[in-house]
């Protein structure tokens, strides 16, 4: 386990480097350039679901006085968002499968006259029926999205004699679940600006993933990858939504179309309309249980609606059937989960990437084998947690070490929010009454084994002896420079202030993967380790003294040109496969490394009206060495609140292709009055392949919120909600059932 007294900056809390700028308003984010003679683009948008585009008439638009260009599918010089055709096309060009997506993209001199201008553009559509019930999407009749049909993926597994641990089995749980549609709801919408000089594009737009979002591009405009400059921050929020956005190609199409810089800033109401959501899920599980509460063999079964497009809906699945069986040991395990197309909203990534949906599930069965079977529901999770290096109980690779899920729910365990629940509940008046609840949850970090997931870092130190580092993941509002100088810091034996790191440019920062997967800070803090260790060992190669004569060193490396390095961490995949084929490692991805989290959560459910307040909740968190603890606890609270608009409130509704909710008036998702008292502990360990110990944890946070909420209202009211969001409506009747 690393010492963390013996490394200075490692383990200590350090403001975001930006924080002046963020807390006084100066930062200035993408969407904030404003360069000399900006053009204002505008999305031309469909209003139907599903329909035969039979052409587009721009004339008028492109005609009107002050308008740049207007640009259609013809426009687009390769005409689509990825390799395949289910990746769909920048504009459409035959067909519109979703209400908000995108037919034309408009540029003007000013914003009042982009709009103008876009709403002249004339579209001619022929409804075509709309595929809106997920469930009836693979039917035989149902009208085909794609050539191909309705179906975006499945991935199916199994482990063990499932049937016979059923047959077994003391005790069955059976349980259905159903997980909304959830917006983002970062600060910042899209959008950004774009230039195109001399056959080159740059762009200014939030991105997690500027090496794909630069190769997106790219391939959109038929050039290569190295005429585009991906420029992905600083971005005010991202929680998956800023993976595969097409807001970086609209921007260079119209940049190069105009020759002229070009400004794109959607709107809230489009963000709610068109943006990526979260998978709707509905989720099957069957529990076998001893006696003694121990996990005999499961079964899950999962649906997911993708929306009209593929974005990552398989992928998330894949994560899903990984989770299935929780953070749990136990021998017979099956998995079958299929993704579907739609005409309802596009679903992307989202934290917490298909884990929510089926832990909802897992923990809610844990949750009523609890209460059936006499067992504390923290017990009973004891009983079966899978301790670091256990096999996992679905694919039978091994884990490592560093988990912790046994130690979280030890720490919730003995935490007074749950030791002294009966005591609290007593103190409940009239029409309120009060339930604690508890949930546990894991998840990977990185994107799995056979998946060659790999982060760079580059330094270069000057003859001042200041080190320089360009390293990614991006930064999309976690500050992760920071966590990368504290690491750098003290692997260079230098102060925090004699280094810098640049993030988010493709021009400089080698290609990083994704700001995804909880990877961040264990991917690129491990590449940022690896760069500055190749540089303290060339000076000692050298006879350099880096840590006393900083200046000194650098002058006399670039007077040698050894002044800069480069290095890389690629994860490392699971030591043992278990029982997944080796051609399929990547298509199950294992995980090696996790993450795991117990939260505890009060709550108090008003018995006349359904409404549910949480007024304190735990959350006893795994994630190895904390590089940055007061960043670990910021990025804690957020997701556990957005884990509680899961819960409580969060809900895109499309009904027949309609989006409903479109507008944060109609959307409800926490704020600053919904937000509990949050403890956060953070579970004492390391993991041996980590920067210092450290692994990720902004996901997992989110996944144990809401089944802990529903256990808490069970507590309550004698009730466990099957169905999220759990609204007052929902609650009462509910209620009305059992009584």
């Amino acid at each position: 386990m690393t010492d963390i007294a013996s490394t200075p900056w490692v383990g200590r809390s350090q403001p975001a480097e930006e924080a002046p700028e963020i807390v006084t308003g100066a930062l200035q984010y993408v969407t904030d350039l404003r360069l000399p003679g900006t053009l204002h683009g505008v999305v031309v948008r469909s209003t139907v679901p599903h329909a035969r585009l039979d052409g587009v008439d721009v004339d008028a638009a492109r005609e009107l006085e002050g308008v740049a260009a207007v640009l259609v599918a013809a426009d687009v010089p390769v005409n689509a968002l990825g390799p395949r055709d289910v990746d769909g096309p920048v504009l459409a060009d035959t067909v519109v499968r979703q209400v908000g997506e995108a037919i034309a993209l408009v540029a003007a001199k000013d914003a009042a006259t982009a709009h103008r201008a876009a709403a002249l553009v004339r579209v001619a559509l022929t409804p075509l029926p709309v595929v809106s019930d997920m469930a009836a999407a693979l039917d035989d009749d149902a009208p085909r999205l794609h050539a191909h049909g309705n179906l975006s993926g499945r991935i199916a597994f199994r482990s063990g004699d499932v049937d016979a641990a059923l047959a077994g089995a003391h005790l069955v749980v059976h349980h259905e679940v159903r997980t909304p549609g959830q917006e983002h709801v970062a600060i910042e919408t899209p959008g950004g600006t774009a230039i195109w000089e001399d056959g080159h594009a740059t762009v200014w737009c939030g991105s997690q993933n500027p090496g794909l979002h630069q190769r997106k591009i790219a391939r959109a405009l038929g050039v290569e990858p190295d005429h585009v400059r991906m420029i992905g921050g600083p971005v005010g929020g991202a929680f998956g939504a800023r993976n595969d956005d097409p807001m970086p190609v609209y921007l260079a199409l119209l940049a190069r179309a105009t020759g002229r810089p070009v400004r794109l800033h959607t709107t809230r109401e489009e963000v709610m309309t068109a943006g990526a959501k979260r998978h709707p899920f509905r989720t099957e599980i069957t529990v076998g249980f001893d006696a003694d509460g121990r996990i005999l063999g499961s079964r899950v079964r999962a649906l997911a609606d993708t929306g009209p497009v593929i974005t990552s809906g398989p992928n998330v699945m894949k994560t899903s059937a990984e989770m299935s069986t929780g953070p749990y040991a136990f021998e017979a395990a099956e998995f079958d989960g299929t993704v579907v197309y739609t005409n309802n909203a596009n679903a992307g990534a989202f934290r917490g990437y298909g884990v929510p949906q089926v832990a909802f599930a897992v923990e809610n069965a844990m949750t009523r084998a609890a209460q059936r079977l006499g067992v504390d529901p923290v017990e009973i999770r004891l009983r079966n947690a899978l301790r670091g290096g256990d096999r996992h109980s679905l694919y039978g690779h091994l884990t490592t070490e560093s988990l912790r899920v046994d130690e979280a729910l030890r720490i919730a365990g003995a935490h007074p929010l749950w030791a002294d629940r009966d005591e609290w509940a007593a103190g409940a008046t009239w029409p309120w009454r009060r339930g604690t609840g508890v949930a546990v949850a894991m998840k990977g970090v990185g994107m799995g084994s056979g998946t060659g997931d790999t982060a760079r870092a580059r330094l270069r130190i000057d003859g001042t002896g200041h080190v320089t580092i360009w390293a990614g993941p991006n930064h999309t509002g976690q500050s992760i420079q920071t966590t990368y100088r504290q690491v750098a810091a003290d692997t260079l034996g230098m102060s925090y202030d004699d280094v810098s790191v640049i993030v988010g440019d493709t021009a400089v920062v080698p290609e990083s993967g994704p700001t995804a997967a909880s990877r961040s800070t264990y991917a690129g803090g491990a590449a940022v380790h690896a760069v500055c260790l190749a540089l303290r060992e060339d000076c000692e190669r050298l006879g350099l003294h880096l840590d006393t004569d900083a200046a000194g060193t650098g002058e006399k490396l670039e007077a040698l040109g050894r002044a800069e390095h480069a290095a890389e961490f690629r994860l490392p995949d699971t030591e043992h496969i278990g029982l997944v084929p080796h051609a399929d490692l990547a298509t199950f991805a294992p995980h090696r490394v996790y993450g795991s989290c117990a939260q505890v959560v009060r709550a108090e459910v008003n018995v006349l009206t359904g409404e549910i307040r949480v007024p304190e909740l735990l959350c006893a968190l795994d994630c190895g060495t904390p590089i940055n603890p007061g960043g670990v606890l910021g990025q804690a609270e957020g997701g556990i609140l957005q884990g509680l608009g899961l819960a409580l409130m969060e809900d895109h509704v499309v009904t027949d292709g309609i989006p409903r909710t479109t507008s944060l008036e109609n959307y409800l998702a926490p704020t600053v009055a919904d937000a509990p008292r949050m403890h956060t502990v953070l579970v004492p360990g390391a993991e041996a392949t980590g920067p210092y110990g450290a692994k990720g944890m902004s996901e997992v946070v989110v996944v144990p919120t809401p089944p802990a909420l529903a256990a808490a209202v069970l507590d309550a009211v004698g009730v466990l909600p099957a169905e999220l969001p759990v609204t007052p409506e929902r609650l009462l009747a509910l209620m009305e059932e059992v009584a």
